[in-house]
């Protein structure tokens, strides 16, 4: 049943996006055909009226006409002004005026006759078309566009005549045209292979009501659908701006037909496509797929409810739903298996891990205290190998000889100052190691916490950790290392678990010393840089911990966190790292490890969150 609704709605979803995505498609097509159609037509008119004015820019700037135009050379007249030429130059005009304006010469062809000038009513003396078409005051003055006659609107191209380099003065003015009639109609729908046709403005019923503005002036136009075909119309205006034509393009309606056939033949098979796919889908997945899942589902039902995992489907079936039923048998054979060695094992492995990470966290704080412990001890020696007691006895005794006394007296000084200075390293020893012991209980306080509540999350001052954590750095002259904190660390604040963290930077701090112990270096030096930068959209801190100690390959870098492993010789727990990644991902950070190899020093950055301000 959910198929053949599926299938329904698909059917339904396809049959909306065909009628209202696809089909509009095609009408804006169409429309924007037919607006494309227009502007072609309208096009071909100004190219029509671009090459009567080449023509005449030829005409107009030549010496022979030039000089023709001042009367000073008559013979131009018999070999180029004559109908022929006009026929030639494809000219319905051809006028040639004085710099006074009078008509030198002109001929015009009216269907096919040649006609008298006057009867065009537009170059007649002392009308303003005549005024504005023969008087040229700039040499390089032109004018062409429609102008409406007395016989029919036309194509008017006027130039001042100048000699052929272009100088003047103006002798008069070239004058040719073109009428707009049908048979130039006809032409431009061959050109243009665009139905197109006109009216001039105020002879037809008001169709010029339904144009806003000028085509080619603002380029606004109508466009009208009609069942067989889109009517566009737009204006063309005359040399003056005003309007003059309509211009009417007619385009066939043969996208949104083809559109609506395509919708419709989509639709059926569609809907065909549905029926047929919804059946044959039913059937496979009845007997291929549903069937077969519903007895697994069955099988594992029961097996929660029992618990028995010793149950089998037993399918014979050599297809994907066999192999899965198979395998799945072969699964709860190896679970039943599994959970037997899990129950035996869980609480011994958690247990001994818990027990190892305290154990290394807590040899990691006995070492430096263990250290200060031995210092404090040779501290105490020292006044062992002083005989501050011969010296006063020696003083005390009537034979002492004079110039004995002052040395006496300087030695049993420097000793005491010796005393002082061993009292003063003693009691740093002392802080060290009352320090190493509360860290040691602050371990087993921390894991006794462990065992029943979360560690607490808390803001931490980067510069009071680390202050703390060096303290794990044995004091020895051999290797001698060098401590760098950055200066900026004493700004910046994380939210961590102040125990967890204190033992993550211990071990860094330990492991930089012994790394640069096993190099056998004299001397040494552990940097610790920070920085602020944004993880995931967080913000963190990111500290960096370098030393110079003997680092380590590649293959170790993919390890070094691993439980159990550990690059250093002798040392085989390698637990300090693996609880170090354990603990800071408990306060949602993480580190990585980082060398150029062995001999080059290691880094190793530790991600935490940024505490708010710091």
């Amino acid at each position: 049943m959910t198929l053949f609704v599926v299938m329904g709605a698909l059917a339904l979803l396809s049959y909306v996006t065909l009628q209202n995505v696809v089909a509009p498609a095609f009408d804006k097509l169409e429309l924007d055909e037919a607006r494309m159609n227009l502007i072609r037509a309208e096009r071909a008119i100004q190219n029509d009226i671009m090459n009567l004015n080449a023509i005449t820019g030829d005409w107009g700037p030549w010496d022979d006409a030039y000089y023709y135009a001042r009367g000073e050379y008559p013979a131009f007249e018999d070999s180029n002004l004559d109908r022929p030429t006009l026929e030639n130059l494809g000219l319905n005009l051809l006028a040639v005026y004085d710099v006074r304006g009078e008509p030198i010469w002109g001929n015009v062809i009216y269907q096919d006759e040649l006609v008298d000038l006057g009867m065009l009513g537009i170059l007649n003396s002392g009308t303003d078309t005549w005024a504005y078409l023969v008087s040229h005051a700039d040499p390089a003055g032109q004018m062409s566009g429609l102008l409406q006659t007395d016989l029919g609107p036309m194509m008017l191209s006027s130039w001042p005549v100048m000699r052929s380099d272009g100088s003047g003065p103006i002798a008069g003015t070239m004058i040719m045209g073109q009428f707009l009639d049908d048979a130039h109609a006809t032409s431009l729908r061959e050109r243009t292979e665009v139905q197109l046709g006109w009216t001039v403005i105020g002879s037809s019923d008001g169709i010029s009501e339904a144009i806003e503005s000028p085509l080619d002036g603002s380029g606004s136009a109508l466009h009208e659908t009609f069942p067989t075909k889109v009517v566009s119309t737009g204006v063309l205006t005359d040399l003056f701006g005003a309007p003059l034509l309509v211009l009417e393009v007619s385009t066939p309606r043969n996208i949104s037909a083809l559109g609506n056939s395509t919708v419709d033949g989509a639709l059926l098979f569609l809907a065909l496509a549905a029926i047929i796919v919804a059946l044959v889908t039913w059937w496979l997945l009845r007997k291929i797929i549903v069937s077969p899942l519903a007895g697994l589902a069955d099988h594992i039902t029961s097996m929660r409810k029992s618990g028995d995992l010793t149950r089998k489907l037993g399918h014979d079936r050599y297809d994907e739903i066999g192999a899965l039923a198979h395998e799945f048998d072969k699964l709860t054979d190896e679970l039943h298996e599994a959970r037997k060695l899990l129950l035996d094992q869980s609480f011994k492995a958690g247990k001994a891990d818990t027990a190892a990470e305290v154990m290394h966290n807590i040899r990691n704080a006995m070492t430096p205290m263990i250290n200060g412990i031995d210092r404090l001890g040779k501290n105490f020696a020292v006044t062992d190998k002083l005989k501050v007691k011969d010296a006063i006895e020696a003083l005390t005794s009537p034979d002492c000889p004079a110039d004995r006394v002052e040395k006496y007296f300087q030695y049993i000084d420097s000793a005491f100052s010796h005393i002082a200075a061993s009292n003063a390293d003693a009691a740093e020893n002392l802080t060290v190691a009352s320090k190493q012991a509360r860290q040691v209980e602050a371990i087993l306080a921390d894991q006794e916490r462990h065992a029943q509540v979360a560690p607490v999350i808390e803001k931490l001052s980067l510069d009071e950790v680390l202050d703390e954590a060096v303290l794990v750095i044995p004091k020895a002259d051999d290797p001698e290392i060098e401590l760098e904190l950055e200066e900026v660390i004493r700004d910046v604040s994380v939210r961590a678990h102040r125990v967890g963290l204190l033992q993550v930077m211990g071990n860094l701090m330990l492991n930089a010393y012994e790394s640069i112990e096993r190099s056998d270096s004299d001397r040494g030096r552990i940097g610790v840089t920070v920085c602020e930068e944004t993880v995931d959209e967080q913000p963190m801190v990111r500290l960096v911990v370098s030393d110079t100690g003997c680092g380590f390959d590649e293959g170790t870098s993919e390890k070094i966190f691993q439980r159990g492993f550990s690059s250093k010789e002798g040392h085989l727990s390698g637990l300090g790292l693996h609880w170090c990644a354990n603990a800071l991902a408990g306060m949602g950070g993480r580190i990585r490890a980082e060398s150029d190899g062995p001999g080059h020093g290691a880094k190793f950055h530790v991600l935490l969150p940024a505490a708010q301000g710091g």
